[in-house]
C-alpha cells in the first residue's frame, strides 16, 4: 500500500477506516426505496430470488 500512497499516515488510516467496516454498521437510508418506489432487500433475499442464474 505504500508503492501506492507513498504516506505510511494515509495508509494507517486507511487500515482504520477498513477495519472499523467489520465493527460498526453504515447508516441505513431510504434511498433505494426513493429511486425504486420499493424497499431494499438484503443481500441474502436477492441472492435466495437470483440463485437459480448462477446454476
Amino acid at each position: 500500500m505504500l508503492g501506492f500512497w507513498d504516506d505510511p499516515a494515509i495508509v494507517e488510516e486507511a487500515l482504520d477506516a477498513w477495519a472499523s467496516f467489520a465493527t460498526e454498521h453504515e447508516e441505513f437510508t431510504d434511498t433505494v426505496e426513493r429511486l425504486t418506489g420499493r424497499p431494499a432487500r438484503s443481500l441474502r433475499e436477492w441472492a435466495a430470488d437470483h440463485a437459480a442464474d448462477f446454476r
